[in-house]
């Protein structure tokens, strides 16, 4: 009896069944709405394996990959081996009439059992996916650079501010052909704050730069929205009301010499632009939009004196019927200028690099 239980140890040995190092993980599907299963999603679970030694140099971590679909009651499990303990799962392709998630959601394993199992073995992500309701096409444009850098300066000479049309997707003259000025950007003084100090002693200059964004007009303005963090659409509906007029966008370094920014990836807001009421004070006409990544500005240091406020940035969709508060975009853009990279669209890449950075214990 001795030798068969040797034999079979040391068989589990041979084929690495003891020391797999599996990570397993229970997949929930449901419809964010009516918390109904859903049937038929494609789910990916990634289990990261690290390069050792010389070849952690050379090489990037690895991912082992599994797929599997949900079945009738919105149920999958996905497996696989990871020598760190990192491992997640996602909605890789959502079934028609939903959307995908943006990710999903990770563990970070720290213990396994005598069968090399990373502990626990019963976890179970949940994924919710928003329903495909009415999405149209939209009027989708990007302003600037998509993230804060340097630009050449754009305000018009001896000017601080900056107009612009919604509607055309244009500056207002002397910059640009636009017609209406549904928002204007201010840009003010730089703020000097004083000497700061850092951690290690050394000195340097405090300040601030901050651009003034308005949006003109009696019961124009923007309101800050918040949404799911996994959400792929993230603004599906305008709100009737909270706009305000003002927003300020600011940049600098503070006190203790470290870089400061107002500017923050997940803010989004919707805005609504030329309003008009009857005479009983009812609202007759109206535009609504999203702006997706915050409003901010970049700099010109090439410039004598620099201008550190010089161009605005931020990425924007404008619904082009009147009082129709429907911000669900459909892919087709309105605005002729190609948009790279496309907004909404998946960027597997990117998102797999989310996923292994956001990981939640």
């Amino acid at each position: 009896m001795r030798r068969i239980i040797t034999s079979v140890i040391l068989a589990m040995l041979a084929s690495g069944c003891v020391f797999a190092d599996t990570a397993k993980l229970g997949v929930l599907v449901l419809d964010e709405v009516t918390g109904l299963p859903v049937e038929g999603a494609k789910v990916r679970g990634g289990f990261k394996v690290r390069a050792r030694s010389w070849a952690a140099v050379k090489c990037s971590p690895l991912a082992n990959e599994c797929f599997r679909f949900t079945d009738k009651n919105g149920r999958c499990s996905v497996e696989g081996e990871t020598n760190c303990g990192e491992a997640g799962a996602a909605v890789e392709e959502a079934p028609k009439g939903y959307y995908c998630p943006s990710y999903g959601q990770g563990y970070d394993f720290k213990t396994k059992n005598m069968l090399g199992i990373w502990q626990p073995d019963n976890l179970v992500v949940t994924v919710r996916l928003q329903r495909v309701e009415h999405p149209i096409p939209l009027f989708v444009k990007r302003v600037g650079k998509v993230l804060p850098g340097h630009a050449k300066d754009i305000f018009p000479d001896g000017k601080d501010t900056l107009q612009f049309d919604m509607m055309k997707g244009e500056y207002l003259p002397p910059v640009g052909k636009g017609e209406v000025a549904d928002v204007e950007f201010r840009r003010l003084p730089r703020e000097e704050l004083g000497e700061g100090v850092n951690f290690g002693g050394d000195k340097g200059c405090a300040y601030r730069d901050s651009m003034e964004v308005r949006f003109l007009g009696e019961g124009n303005g923007l309101v800050e929205m918040s949404y799911p963090e996994t959400a792929r659409l993230k603004i599906r509906t305008a709100p009737e009301t909270g706009y305000k007029q003002g927003y300020l966008c600011w940049d600098g370094v503070s006190k203790q010499l470290r870089d400061e920014t107002s500017y923050d990836e997940g803010r989004c807001f919707c805005f609504r632009i030329r309003t008009l009421k009857n005479e009983k004070g009812e609202m007759v006409e109206a535009y609504y939009g999203k702006i997706y990544r915050d409003i901010s500005f970049s700099g010109d240091y090439d410039k004598e004196p620099i201008a550190p406020v010089s161009a605005v940035n931020f990425l924007y969709y404008l619904n082009p019927t009147s009082l129709d508060r429907n911000l669900e975009w459909n892919n087709q853009n309105l605005c002729k200028e190609p948009i790279y990279p496309r907004p909404d669209c998946r960027n597997l890449e990117m998102e797999y690099k989310s996923f292994n950075r956001n990981l939640k214990p």
